[in-house]
């Protein structure tokens, strides 16, 4: 039911309307003149009817020119556009908007926003290159591009604001003069840059991760799909009718600029896919987190050593209202979580530098616990930090980086033109600068026949 509209009210003789503002939540008073009178009433009309038709919005006209001007703050701002965000972006790319928000909000929250300008997106950019060690988490310095990207992000979130009317478009047009950073000439460290992972680190994790997670793998290897792009798959949403089938899908990276994107599963995708397809809901997700942690439990019931009879019943150890619980699908956090799971048990670091059980406080004699972030951090130090951090990269790989093994793989198989229509993208240039990999042995074997 829609809600009442503001009272027409008098105070001191004057006619007045109390407006609040759809998305900065603020309160706002329209003077409308002399209360009772014929003006009054029209000027109260015509001023609902106008915060109606922007979906209760303030005005953009005041019809009292006594009335000064309401400045947000860019904390007001920012949290009106996230509220707006929320129904545009996807998750991935909302954290990204959020830890901006957040960094933003730190340095300047109580700033006017129409005065923020260039000179203080600078000091947010030399703050986002030296990193800020005191925070909490400490924030490490963000890479070039990462920067770059993130800028931009702040670019929208003003030329948003322009467009409804909260802040004047000088600001955003004075924001988009700053130039981007260039490599070599700003102290920002540059990324290392994203290849394919080594085939010797794949097959190692697959007794360490759940058949579900397995299968994700083995898809994005043959098809070459984004991680974004399977967790959704249903079988309503697969066309079996063909020796190769196909889905073509509604939501991608690319949706909104009206690109579509059709993966096509061959004989090898197809026997990974059929087992997910039987005895299963027309549109049930096939790779669910919550099935994934139903079988592991399973698992482990059918390898209790303990008879029924005797220690927990099955279940009674469980939490009736976990902090989290396992979802109907995977998202990009959770499947990348997976994966580094399975890969620090397929290749544990050195027993100095792993997490250890230490004796608890405040339990029975003999309870132990695992060392909290805190007590591990101070014992491993500096330089146990470092050669943690050392080993996990030589170790642990992200799923996107199979997109780039299917990329070189196809490149190098069946050309450039077949990588780039089996990734979906627009332009030959795109895959063959970013995902598939030069074969250097090709160089290699030429060369050496020149001399």
């Amino acid at each position: 039911m829609p809600k009442k509209a503001p009272s027409y009210r008098n105070r001191n003789n004057q006619a007045l309307v109390t407006l609040t503002d759809g998305l900065t939540k603020r309160r706002r008073d329209y003077w409308l003149g002399e209360y009772g009178t014929a003006q009054s009433r029209e000027r109260y009309h015509r001023t609902i009817a106008e915060w109606e038709s922007n979906h209760r919005r303030w005005p953009s006209i005041n019809e009292d020119p006594s009335t000064p001007d309401v400045t947000i703050t860019l904390s007001e701002m920012l949290i009106a556009y996230w509220r707006w965000a929320q129904t545009q972006y996807t998750p991935s790319e909302l954290s990204s908007h959020q830890t901006l928000i957040r960094l933003i909000r730190r340095m300047y929250g109580s700033t006017p926003a129409e005065r923020f300008g260039p000179k203080r997106l600078r000091l947010l950019r030399e703050c986002m290159i030296k990193g800020d060690p005191d925070a909490d988490p400490p924030r490490r310095p963000w890479s070039r591009p990462h920067i770059n990207r993130q800028v931009h992000r702040l670019g929208a979130m003003f030329k948003w604001a322009a467009g409804h009317e909260m802040i004047p478009i000088s600001v955003y047009h004075q924001l988009k003069s700053i130039e981007p950073l260039k490599r070599g000439r700003c102290e920002a460290p540059e990324p290392d840059p994203v290849g394919p992972v080594p085939e010797c680190l794949i097959d190692p994790i697959r007794p360490h991760v759940s058949w579900q997670v397995w299968a994700l793998v083995e898809l994005q290897l043959l098809t070459g799909a984004r991680g974004g792009e399977l967790f959704g798959l249903r079988p309503i949403d697969i066309d079996t009718s063909d020796d190769i089938w196909k889905c073509a899908l509604v939501e991608h990276k690319t949706a909104h600029r009206s690109k579509a994107r059709t993966i096509y599963f061959g004989p090898k995708a197809q026997s990974v896919i059929s087992p997910y397809l039987q005895s299963r809901s027309v549109d049930a997700f096939l790779f669910s987190p919550a099935e994934a942690e139903a079988d592991r439990r399973a698992a482990q019931h059918a390898a209790r050593c303990t008879p029924m009879g005797h220690g927990n019943g099955l279940g009674t150890n469980r939490s009736d209202d976990p902090a989290r619980s396992p979802g109907d699908r995977y998202t990009a956090a959770s499947y990348r979580r997976a994966i580094q799971r399975g890969c620090d048990l397929a290749f544990p670091p050195p027993e100095s530098i792993v997490r250890k059980r230490v004796l608890g406080r405040g339990r029975k004699e003999g309870a132990m616990r695992w060392e909290t972030d805190a007590e591990w951090n101070q014992r491993l130090g500096e330089k146990g930090r470092t050669e943690l951090v050392r080993w996990r990269k030589e170790h642990r790989w992200h799923p996107h980086q199979l997109r780039h093994n299917a990329a070189t793989h196809l490149r190098r198989e069946f050309g450039l033109e077949a990588a780039q229509l089996a990734l979906g993208h627009a332009s030959a240039a795109i895959t063959d600068a970013v995902y598939a990999e030069r074969d250097q042995a090709r160089v290699i074997d030429i060369m050496r026949r020149i001399g």
